[in-house]
């Protein structure tokens, strides 16, 4: 049996951000990793926003995207494209690796092909059971994914779980895709209940795929559809290797137990606009590590300590998530025919720029909120823009040089 301070159930980066931070902080930590090797299966798409990438510390090749392109279900396009790069694509098995490589450099003992199968307590910890060995822990850090085994014995499970299917491939000639532009593609026949994507990767190569949020057919024949409804982009296009995952939407009420801490996607700490888990999730690893590091030190692994956590965590980012899932809501709420009478409605010059100088993949809360704050239609916006599709598609048609636009903030343009 192995004896360590601290186990960390799964080598993505949020466990082995933790795992660096307490092994460095002179603790025993062991890393259990279920998979052979770390970063595979792919289960991520790898686009990422340029302060994740600072964040991570992340050396590798990257692709730099600096626009959008949102597809109403109708086939009307909004899109806007600006000098700022708006997200980053990366190599997601290299970055898992460089983040695992860390984690061992600072003292953390790395076991793969070891899934915890069974755990207990014991009087002064836990023990955990994978093929072939056994751990002994005063502390667990979960960061076993979105169907985290710790999160269902704990009973702590997020609101919703959003399969996906992906995909890389190779750019087909004639293809309509830039190679600095993301590509969201709504529609409820491929993506019910979330939507479709593909941002290129360089060199001709791109990731795609479709997220199925609501009833309707499996992801698999989700994405085979996206790439039926989009000839221009998709039609000889090659399949180099199909990815997939599932994104867990809105967090448990609590994310602690008695001696055990959930992280990454096993807490949901995930964007529930985008489904994005690597900023939260590396944030989170701080206030883990900074948690454990201090229950150890107190010799106390309470839940009752442990809940310092999630308070730290909240602190940070409770008004973000809270705020997504708002908008996420909202989203839920749009049938095609809204969706596609908001995408019309946004598309002009001072909305176009609004956007591209608001756009955060990180927050995307703020850039509603600052469109709330310019007061065009007041406190009735989304209300007029939700319910008065017809008055919003007349709107849009008619002279736009006529229409009195809001002023921006002093110096913005």
């Amino acid at each position: 049996m192995h004896h360590c301070d601290v186990a960390v159930v799964g080598a993505g980066p949020a466990g082995c951000s933790a795992a660096r931070l307490i092994a460095g902080a002179g603790y025993r930590v062991i890393i259990l990793e279920e998979h052979r090797q770390v970063g595979e299966p792919l289960q991520c798409s790898g686009l990422i926003s340029p302060r994740t990438l600072e964040l991570s510390g992340y050396q590798g090749v990257r692709h730099n995207l600096h626009g959008f392109n949102l597809h109403s279900p109708a086939g009307y396009t909004l899109g806007f494209l600006s000098s700022k790069t708006y997200a980053v694509a990366v190599d997601r098995v290299a970055l898992d690796r460089q983040l695992a490589d860390a984690a061992r450099a600072a003292g953390a003992e790395l076991i793969t092909g070891a899934r915890v199968e069974r755990w207990e307590y014991a009087d002064d910890g836990i023990i955990l059971y994978a093929p072939g060995t056994t751990v002994k822990a005063r502390l667990v850090v979960a960061a076993d994914g979105a169907r985290s085994y710790f999160a269902l014995r704990l009973g702590l499970r997020p609101r919703e779980i959003v399969p996906l299917a992906a995909a890389e491939i190779e750019l087909g000639p004639g293809s309509r895709a830039r190679e600095d532009v993301i590509e969201l593609f709504l529609g409820r026949d491929f993506a019910p209940g979330w939507f479709g994507w593909l941002f290129p990767t360089g060199k001709g190569r791109a990731r795609i795929g479709v997220g199925v949020g609501r009833k309707g057919p499996g992801p698999r024949r989700c994405l085979d559809e996206l790439l039926r409804r989009y000839p221009e982009y998709f039609s000889k296009a090659k399949i180099l290797r199909y990815t997939g995952g599932c994104v867990p939407i809105g967090p448990p009420p609590r994310i602690f137990g008695e001696r055990v801490m959930l992280l990454g996607d096993a807490a949901a700490q995930v964007k529930p606009v985008s489904g994005g888990g690597l900023y939260l999730g590396l944030h989170a690893a701080r206030h883990c590590a900074r948690t454990a590091v201090r229950a150890l030190e107190r010799d106390d692994c309470s839940a009752a300590y442990l809940a310092g956590y999630q308070e730290a965590w909240e602190k940070q980012f409770g008004e973000a998530v809270r705020g997504d899932l708002v908008l996420r809501e909202l989203f839920l709420s749009l049938n095609e025919r809204k969706a596609d009478y908001l995408t019309r409605f946004f598309d002009n010059s001072f909305w176009r720029q609004f956007i591209a100088r608001y756009a955060d993949i990180d927050y995307p809360s703020v850039l509603v909120k600052k469109i709330l704050g310019t007061g065009l239609l007041r406190r009735k916006f989304f209300q007029l823009a939700l319910d008065l599709g017809g008055f919003i598609g007349r709107y849009v048609n008619r002279d736009r040089s006529r229409q009195p636009l809001p002023a921006l903030e002093a110096g913005e343009y």
